[in-house]
């Protein structure tokens, strides 16, 4: 059983037009335009296959094979198909084309086990600020109240989004986790380390957890002109303090990463003296003590700062994911098949949180790394070799054939 690389490449580089900032990377925010002709083109070509899908009331897809039977367990396969903005054209959406293709590959095959396609909604957290939602309301890690506390730059909740979904569709959201045997994420590495060690594949041992806050610095707006320096209480110039401390905190530690990723300062004119910064701050690390530590230290110096330069600050708790230990037992099984595939591999961790993290709290769940060139995503230069994201479709297709049981 071979996947088609010709067909997977065509998904991808159709899939890559569904973007709002065209030449300027892919923008695809879930629940927007370009996510809906996404949607189409992926339920179109699964429905080609005899595939049947369902849509959940946060909009994540579950796709299901021709000759799936109800009472079977399931092998999931999954990930997304939203991006950051100015984003990459495989981040997440490979790990979807790829699940595709083994369907394709599989369609006629006998299974011992049913198989799905999953697209997880709003995974890297785009409109919220919070990554994972699909993930999290499937796992029951969110419930309804979140609908509410998670709201966009225009102030609208995930409940006015969803357009009210009632009780009963959010009850369905949640799976149950008895029906699954296993799930698989393929994904390109988003680091460095299997260009630079010369490897194929990755095989995922640990997904780092995070901490995500957001800290709002409130000082006093004026004239950009009128005002002497030593009168000043710039909300920016201590929000920029603020950001360095955190990186002299964490940088000696070496495996922990800490980024501000967002930031924003009002009024926003250039000639007045900044009233207001808000900015996200994020730590992450496979254990979950050193990430509560950092964040710990982190707001200390926050505060201590803000107090010192006579300023306000707010900070809150946006969200958190705790590390995980992939499935040791299906880690094995893909380190033989790549043995006896020949494929040249590491076991490695990733440092970019996945939905593999929610669902791996409740089922066996394994994850698959291609590698990056120049070790770079989340930008428009995100990109892997052909050869490389062919052989990760196919590895994808060895490991689902062999969980399935496919003759």
């Amino acid at each position: 059983m071979k996947v088609n690389g010709e067909r997977l490449l065509t998904d991808l580089f159709q899939l890559r037009q569904f973007t709002d900032t065209p030449g300027e990377g892919v923008t695809r925010f879930s629940y927007g335009q370009q996510d809906q002709k996404a949607r189409a083109y992926l339920l179109k070509e699964a429905g080609a296959i005899g595939c049947a899908a369902e849509t959940d009331a946060l909009k994540n897809i579950r796709i299901g094979m021709p000759q799936n039977t109800s009472g079977r367990q399931k092998v999931v396969i999954g990930s997304h198909i939203d991006t950051v903005r100015n984003g990459g054209w495989l981040d997440g959406i490979y790990g979807v084309t790829a699940g595709l293709e083994v369907m394709r590959v599989l369609k006629d095959c006998r299974l011992e086990y049913d198989l799905e396609l999953v697209i997880f909604a709003e995974e890297e957290g785009s409109n919220f600020g919070s990554t994972m939602t699909g993930s999290k309301f499937i796992s029951g890690d969110y419930k309804e109240e979140d609908l509410d506390h998670l709201k966009n730059d225009e102030g609208l909740s995930l409940r006015q989004i969803l357009e009210n979904p009632s009780e009963e569709e959010l009850r369905q959201v949640k799976w149950d986790f008895s029906e699954l045997k296993a799930m698989l994420e393929l994904h390109i590495e988003q680091g460095p380390v299997l260009e630079r060690e010369g490897l194929s594949l990755g095989i995922v041992e640990t997904i780092f957890g995070m901490r995500v806050i957001e800290v709002e610095v409130t000082g006093v707006g004026n004239h950009a002109g009128a005002t002497p320096m030593e009168d000043r209480k710039d909300a920016l110039c201590a929000a920029a303090e603020c950001i360095l401390a955190a990186e002299r905190i964490v940088k000696p530690n070496g495996h922990t990463v800490v980024t501000v990723g967002r930031i924003k300062a009002e009024p926003d004119c250039s000639n007045v003296i900044p009233e207001k910064t808000v900015f996200t701050l994020e730590a992450r690390d496979g254990q979950t003590e050193k990430i509560d530590y950092f964040i710990n230290q982190i707001t200390a110096a926050i505060k201590r700062i803000c107090r010192e330069r006579q300023v306000e600050c707010q900070i809150r708790e946006v969200s958190s994911s705790e590390p995980l230990k992939l499935d040791p037992e299906l880690s094995k099984t893909m380190e033989r098949l790549a043995a006896q595939k020949k494929i040249p591999y590491r076991v490695m961790d990733s440092g970019a949180v996945h939905d593999a993290c929610m669902i791996a709290k409740h089922a066996k769940t394994g994850m698959i790394f291609v590698p990056s060139i120049g070790g770079r995503s989340h930008v428009p230069e995100e990109d892997t070799r052909p050869e490389d994201l062919v052989q990760g479709a196919q590895f994808l297709l060895e490991v689902a054939a062999a969980l399935t049981g496919a003759e």
